[in-house]
């Protein structure tokens, strides 16, 4: 992160490029963050197929 000093001193080109490189930063960002909250539904979900399981089975030992 630059601070306002170094964004002010730059030219408009500097500031059009450092401006996209945050825009593409923040986009892989975004990609990961909904690759990992997809993997942990999936996570989830099979715990809680486990959990259903395990209490099926103490139902079928009871």
């Amino acid at each position: 992160m630059k601070t306002n000093e170094e964004l002010q001193g730059m030219t408009h080109d500097e500031l059009v490029a450092y401006t996209q490189n945050l825009q593409r930063e923040s986009e892989e960002y975004k990609k990961s963050m909904l690759y990992y909250m997809e993997e942990k539904k999936k996570i989830e979900s099979k715990f809680d197929n486990f959990k259903n399981m395990v209490k099926s089975l103490v139902v079928l030992v009871d």
